[in-house]
């Protein structure tokens, strides 16, 4: 009962973020001359741009973020998920990352070498995965293009639990966005390697 009324909560977000997403092309179009100026926004202006309350504001969208991320991962094994929904999972993992080249942290095996999102996304259908998040400690420090956060995940595999302390950057970065026929520049939290 408790998976169906998540299904049903998170059901409208994915509809939401899939009208709202943009395409994997424009996804992986995100370069690092973006990262630096776009529209003429310098990203080492977002401490001029911003309060130092909407920074932190930010901050705690990005935490929120990585926590979707793994809401996500959870809901592959869910009994109601259909492989239609499944589709709907993934592309929503893939809206929240800044590329889906980013590399990973192995969290299966013990190899230190990364994988890729879709290989991690793969593992973990193919897998039966559970994931907790907690302990957040983010950077005093802001970076010109990304926010950093340690954090600790929790991951079941097969009636295993291990536990693994990651940071993760979280871009953040102005991009032009069009409404109707105004262009406008936005901020947009793209979650990054870990």
């Amino acid at each position: 009962m408790k998976k169906a009324m998540y299904l049903f909560l998170l059901f409208p977000f994915l509809i939401f973020s899939q009208s709202n997403s943009t395409t994997t092309s424009n996804q992986e179009s995100v370069s690092a001359k973006q990262l630096n100026t776009n529209a003429g926004v310098k990203i080492n202006s977002i401490q001029n741009q911003f309060s130092n309350a909407s920074i932190v504001e930010y901050q705690n969208q990005a935490i929120n973020t990585i926590k979707d991320f793994y809401n996500y991962i959870n809901l592959y094994h869910s009994s109601e998920i259909t492989n239609e929904l499944k589709v709907e999972v993934d592309k929503s993992i893939q809206n929240l990352f800044l590329t889906n080249s980013i590399q990973l942290k192995n969290v299966f095996d013990s190899t230190e070498k990364p994988i890729s999102l879709n290989e991690f996304l793969s593992k973990c259908k193919k897998q039966s995965v559970v994931v907790s998040v907690s302990n957040f400690n983010q950077s005093k420090t802001i970076s010109d293009s990304f926010f950093t956060f340690q954090y600790t995940i929790q991951v079941t595999l097969n009636s295993t639990t291990t536990s693994h302390t990651l940071t993760q950057k979280v871009y953040f970065f102005p991009s032009e966005k069009q409404f109707g026929a105004t262009k406008k520049n936005v901020w947009q939290l793209k979650l990054g390697e870990f």
